[in-house]
């Protein structure tokens, strides 16, 4: 059985994914989640804190899913885990991806919590693999990554594995 918390959270969610975290007040959590507003504010404090709340299981999500890719050795299969990432998103948290994706530019918290982990190791992969500017080519692998995972987080493309395949033989992998 769900927990009025958890109603609480799963609206917030649902509301921040769609219209945005600046678009939306407790009132409106209040009225999804069917509780009173005086209940989110003795979980959260404020609107802040249930966006805290949120980050925290993005955190958890995002160890998750990048963990696996970590702790491969061999550059090359830890840059190809990479791009399957996107397609390890299960549908029941895409609405938390979505959230994740759409506002790392405004909260810096979220930037450092999907950047921050690979970022040194895919220029430390691409060192090993012998490029000559690691740090462009990584750049500009994550910004792929990046692409495929909005385009498919929006469900904006129906050949994600071929574009997938493509990156990969971009950078030769």
């Amino acid at each position: 059985m769900k927990t009025k918390r958890t109603y609480i959270l799963e609206a917030a969610l649902s509301l921040f994914s769609t219209l945005g975290y600046s678009g939306i007040s407790t009132r409106m959590i209040e009225s999804k989640a069917a509780v009173s507003e005086g209940l989110i504010f003795r979980h959260f404090t404020n609107k802040k804190g249930l966006l805290n709340a949120l980050l925290e299981i993005a955190k958890g999500d995002i160890a998750e899913l990048y963990g696996t890719a970590l702790k491969l050795e061999h550059p090359k299969v830890f840059l190809k885990q990479l791009l399957s990432v996107p397609f390890q998103i299960k549908e029941n948290n895409s609405a938390l991806w979505r959230f994740v994706y759409s506002h790392q530019w405004f909260e810096p918290k979220l930037m450092k919590l999907i950047s921050t982990p690979i970022q040194e190791r895919v220029v430390e992969s691409f060192k090993n693999i012998g490029v000559s500017d690691p740090q462009t080519e990584a750049d500009s692998f994550l910004i792929f990554l990046e692409g495929l995972t909005t385009q498919m987080l929006l469900k904006k493309t129906s050949n994600s594995f071929s574009i997938a395949e493509h990156i990969a033989r971009k950078f030769n992998l």
